[in-house]
């Protein structure tokens, strides 16, 4: 059980969910994106990837060598004071990039900027949070694809209900599998969905209002 637990922890990693969210993006809507091309999609892959995953890792890493942190686990709501702070910054500087198109000359659309509006706002939230407890940031990830999911059903050619369901069923397993490796309790592990789900909820909600 703890073998699967840590691999599950390990696929499903919380910075992996920027990026799983846009490839969500890319697949259950051909007729929106698929006018921009390949190159364009592979381009956008990496500017998600590369700041909301490698260079986190690499700060993460550089702070793990300079004994800044015990371990990559942030253990206590101490050691991911700056881990959150680094990542919200990594995280905003890619919602800017996506918002500011017409600067960088890289088209996109509106539905990538509220995705990471999305996650830059659970990130915020955590960081707040993290004052009074510690909350699961897999169970963050997962309620956040969760957010997104909800207005794609609405917005996506395909029928995406049956892997709506899924992602619960998927968000049920990532809790289960940070309790079984008592990394967590029940009340940081729900706390964490509904912080992750917030996020893309208020991004999906208001942003279309004010951008």
């Amino acid at each position: 059980m703890k073998f699967a637990a840590k691999f599950i922890s390990v696929v499903f990693h919380p910075l992996f969910f920027p990026t799983y969210g846009l490839l969500l993006l890319l697949s259950t809507n051909p007729n929106r994106f698929g006018h921009f091309g390949e190159k364009l999609h592979v381009l956008w892959f990496i500017i998600v990837f590369m700041l909301t995953f490698v260079f986190p890792v690499v700060w993460l890493t550089m702070m793990k060598r300079l004994d800044m942190i015990d371990s990559f686990s942030l253990e206590t709501t101490k050691e991911r004071i700056v881990p959150l702070i680094a990542t919200a910054t990594f995280y905003l500087w890619t919602t800017w990039m996506f918002k500011s198109n017409v600067h960088l000359k890289i088209p996109t659309d509106k539905l990538i900027f509220y995705m990471m509006l999305g996650a830059c706002l659970g990130i915020f939230i955590t960081l707040f949070t993290n004052i009074f407890m510690k909350i699961s940031l897999h169970a963050l990830g997962a309620g956040n694809l969760l957010g997104l999911l909800l207005p794609l059903v609405r917005l996506s050619t395909y029928d995406l209900r049956p892997v709506f369901l899924a992602a619960i069923l998927l968000a049920g397993i990532i809790g289960a599998a940070r309790l079984v490796l008592k990394a967590h309790t029940p009340r940081e592990v729900y706390i964490g969905y509904l912080v992750g789900f917030m996020g893309q909820f208020l991004a999906f909600t208001f942003a279309p209002r004010f951008v």
